[in-house]
């Protein structure tokens, strides 16, 4: 499958255009100009013989009379072989029966940013897949945080894309490498926050730089977190997802709702269910979210205790204390081993005692004002690392 294939199947939407109506139809080849843009239209025509591809579209349409004008593309709507319909060769002739071919084309604007989407997703390509299951008490985690797609920044949503592809290909290897020396039973898949850019963040005022709408943003996060999904799942006996969402994840402001109210949540229970459908394929794997108003998640993960969060809840650099509050006052995260986030937009790592905060990078090249403001740009990608028993061990940036 090529890159634009695979885009166009992971951001296809099953639509189709309005009919509209017109006064004088000739049925063998009509045009049908839209109210809004004279150079876009809706055709309808015969063929005797079988149009194959864009180019003999083009070509049939401006044969018969039609104008494709410059940056306007012909795209086939609907088509339909009629092994025995009536046609006239030309105008006051016998109609006779014959095959033919009934086709209804749009003209229509080439939309850039729909090929730029359909080129983003053309990084996702599905790898080859082993039978071999690996089995053990170690747990093999891969984090990624801050994915933000949509944003505009630097390399933009293309080079996420392709750098958290590129990272999975890494994680992948890495995974095959260790289970050689490694008891590794299960693969762990986290999600940390701010999987989109949306639109809420600084009160919109972003919105110009994001190049998707939060629809596509949302489409691309879950079609994504099902081809990392995939790479995995043949791999291991128990496959485990969670997904937390971030302060960009947020569905509004203008009204505070609940902590778990999040678009990246949503997605990953829209994957779950999907997942769901084939237990054959999925039956090891298992996706989790946060509790109803929570905004993160500690859970046991193997022989270990992990919580799980973005890192918008603290100030920079704050984690710990962060944690030692949740300790104090016996929430759920002080029972952790490890606590994961992002947010911060850097690697980083700092322990006490039995206790490991790891702050995953993010997968965007930059942050534009950060960099203008700071000159800082942080090392991007994703974390791997191995943990039994609350140790860890082989962590590097994927």
């Amino acid at each position: 499958m090529t890159f634009s294939e695979k885009f166009e199947e992971l951001m296809s939407q099953p639509v189709t255009p309005q009919p509209t109506m017109s006064k004088n139809r000739e049925w063998g080849f009509t045009i049908t100009p839209a109210p809004h843009d004279h150079l876009s239209a809706d055709v309808t025509a015969t063929s005797a013989t079988k149009l194959d591809g864009e180019s003999d579209w083009t070509d049939f349409v401006i044969a018969n009379g039609g104008v494709v004008a410059p940056g306007y593309k012909v795209r086939l709507v609907e088509m339909r072989h009629n092994t025995a319909g009536w046609t006239r060769a030309e105008e006051g002739a016998d109609a006779v029966t014959r095959g033919t071919w009934w086709y209804r084309f749009a003209i229509e604007p080439i939309n850039l940013r729909e090929s730029f989407v359909e080129e983003l997703l053309q990084v996702i390509n599905r790898r080859t897949k082993t039978t071999e299951k690996a089995a053990g008490d170690s747990v093999f985690h891969f984090l990624a945080g801050d994915t933000q797609l949509g944003k505009v920044d630097g390399d933009g949503t293309e080079g996420i894309v392709n750098h958290i592809m590129q990272s999975t290909d890494i994680a992948v290897a890495e995974f095959k490498r260790l289970r050689k020396t490694r008891s590794i039973g299960t693969v762990h898949i986290a999600w940390l926050g701010d999987c989109l850019e949306g639109n809420q963040s600084q009160n919109g005022r972003n919105m110009w730089r994001t190049t998707l709408t939060v629809t596509e943003q949302f489409r691309l996060f879950r079609r994504i977190m099902l081809e990392v999904l995939d790479q995995f799942a043949p791999l291991v006996e128990s496959v485990q997802v969670d997904v937390v969402n971030g302060n960009h994840d947020q569905v509004q402001r203008f009204q505070e709702t609940r902590a778990d109210d999040g678009h990246a949540t949503e997605a990953a229970l829209t994957v779950r269910d999907a997942i769901t459908l084939n237990a054959e394929k999925y039956g090891h794997c298992e996706i989790f979210v946060p509790n109803k108003d929570e905004a993160y998640i500690t859970r046991e993960i193997g022989s270990s205790i992990v919580t799980m969060t973005h890192g918008h809840q603290w100030s920079r650099n704050q984690g710990m204390k962060w944690w030692s509050g949740q300790s104090f006052n016996w929430q759920s995260a002080g029972a952790s081993q490890f606590l994961f986030h992002g947010h911060e937009h850097e690697f980083s790592i700092n322990s006490s005692r039995d206790r490991v905060r790891i702050c995953c990078p993010t997968f965007e090249s930059e942050s534009t004002w950060w960099k203008h403001k700071t000159g800082d740009v942080g090392k991007r990608g994703g974390l791997t690392l191995v943990t039994a028993g609350g140790e860890f061990t082989d962590l590097r940036i994927a």
